[in-house]
């Protein structure tokens, strides 16, 4: 059973102002659970079905309450609920900063699915950091965390002021942007101790940002599309900067 407080409590944490205040998030279906289960992530509590209960041993050490469907459906961020929803602790932000190797930034970017893809792509090629904007989306958005597929337990996103962090590290690593106008990154010899900026999905890179960059780097364009998604281009880029 599942009370009315804890159905308010679960729902609310679909807004950031609620996740802020109570420090905690929700995390839905089986290949996320099990991947926070899997990490270094405080789960405080879960809801899962007699099914799942039955087929993950899960330790005594966390709370499970054994829901129904239709108790899963009334605090799920989903159009058709998983059979687990786990509520988990925000961690602690990190707060030293790594700028060894491939690092990505993100200039403003305001999609759910575009940053949890990115996510995704950087736990794929192997990037440990994502340096983003404050203005950029909450990487504890529930669809943020439902499409990067478990990726956020290995990579580790940061808000911070990016126009400072990118003049402070300048000197040590090439910073690259992603824009439409740039050098074709087929042809040049790219750096692997580097920050890739990318921007906000209509706007770009913003200008006090791209007043900043060192190298304007572009993916050659064959047919007529106008643009791509940024985390198409994410992908694009990262596997010729990691390979």
């Amino acid at each position: 059973m599942i009370s009315k407080n804890q159905i308010k409590f679960v729902k609310s944490l679909q807004k950031k102002k609620f996740r802020l205040e109570s420090k905690c998030f929700v995390v839905e279906s089986s290949k996320n659970v099990n991947e926070i289960l899997n990490s270094n992530y405080k789960i405080q509590q879960i809801y899962a079905t007699k099914n799942w209960i039955e087929k993950y041993k899960i330790s005594d050490d966390i709370s499970i309450n054994q829901v129904n469907q239709n108790e899963l459906q009334r605090i799920s961020s989903l159009k058709t609920a998983s059979d687990v929803l786990a509520v988990v602790s925000i961690p602690l932000e990190k707060s030293d900063f790594d700028f060894y190797g491939i690092n990505i930034v993100l200039d403003d970017v305001k999609d759910p699915g575009n940053l949890g893809t990115i996510i995704r792509i950087c736990d794929w090629f192997g990037v440990k950091n994502i340096y983003c904007s404050q203005e950029t989306v909450d990487v504890y958005n529930p669809k943020v965390v439902q499409s990067s597929m478990g990726s956020i337990t290995r990579v580790d996103v940061i808000y911070t002021n990016i126009r400072r962090m990118i003049q402070e590290v300048a000197i040590n690593v090439e910073v690259y942007g992603a824009v439409i106008d740039g050098q074709n990154i087929n042809q040049m010899k790219v750096s692997k101790n580097s920050l890739i900026v990318f921007g906000n999905e209509s706007n770009g890179i913003s200008k006090e940002i791209k007043d900043i960059i060192s190298e304007r780097i572009t993916i050659n364009k064959i047919g007529e599309a106008e643009s791509l998604n940024v985390a198409s281009s994410a992908a694009i880029i990262l596997n010729k900067f990691c390979n």
